[in-house]
């Protein structure tokens, strides 16, 4: 998740605190793209603003889709963090 799609933003704003204005939640996403409702798509990972989730999937897909992903990250930072204080253990 990110706040901001940075290679928009000059350089100035990149290094300060961003105005309200360049704020959009923004979700790595891998899921299929279509230009428009005639083409096909095409499987892709791009930064997708929450808006757009919001309007393509729906209000519970897009709940459902956001619990399993927070529920992964808890899982995937806990088993890091774990990791990490294994490899301090070991080095004292």
């Amino acid at each position: 998740m990110r706040f901001c799609e940075p290679e928009q933003l000059i350089a100035k704003k990149r290094r300060n605190r961003l105005a309200a204005a360049d704020k959009a939640v923004c979700y790595l996403t891998r899921g299929t793209f279509k230009e428009d409702s005639n083409d096909a798509g095409f499987i892709d990972t791009r930064w997708v603003e929450l808006e757009e989730l919001y309007e393509n999937c729906g209000k519970t897909p897009l709940e459902n889709a956001l619990k399993k992903y927070r529920k992964a990250e808890e899982e995937d930072v806990d088993a890091a963090i774990a990791d990490f204080e294994e490899g301090v253990e070991h080095e004292g």
